[in-house]
């Protein structure tokens, strides 16, 4: 649906990802804040603002298989899922499709978005 925006779909993925189906668009048409809609969401897990965190510094949570949502300047989102020595998944919600980056060009391109990045931990 084209109303659903980036940040929905990448924050809908995360739930989904740990069992949670919610309207996330709709809390966000509330005004409900992302890591707010992510602490009710994952009651169990605290939410990290990771805002000015280098790219490798965040990969060690996707290591352990919690997907890092990057907010862009332009008010879009991905979320990284993945990542090897070359290369980190992102993954587009406007296709839903896993693409790969290399990890020079891609610590390049969250630096110049701001490294403006939210993940979570089990408490």
């Amino acid at each position: 649906d084209a109303t659903t925006s980036s940040l929905a779909v990448c924050l809908d993925t995360i739930l989904q990802k740990e069992g949670i189906t919610r309207n996330t668009q709709t809390m966000l048409d509330e005004g409900q804040s992302v890591t707010g809609i992510l602490s009710e969401g994952l009651p169990g897990c605290e939410i990290l603002e990771l805002t000015g965190v280098s790219m490798d510094a965040l990969l060690y949570y996707v290591n352990r298989d919690i997907p890092v949502l990057a907010i862009l300047k332009n008010g879009e989102a991905v979320l990284i899922t993945g990542f090897n020595e070359l290369n980190v998944v992102i993954m587009n919600p406007a296709t839903g499709q896993l693409g790969k980056m290399g990890r020079k060009d891609s610590a390049q391109w969250f630096a110049e978005n701001g490294n403006c990045f939210i993940t979570y931990v089990y408490e």
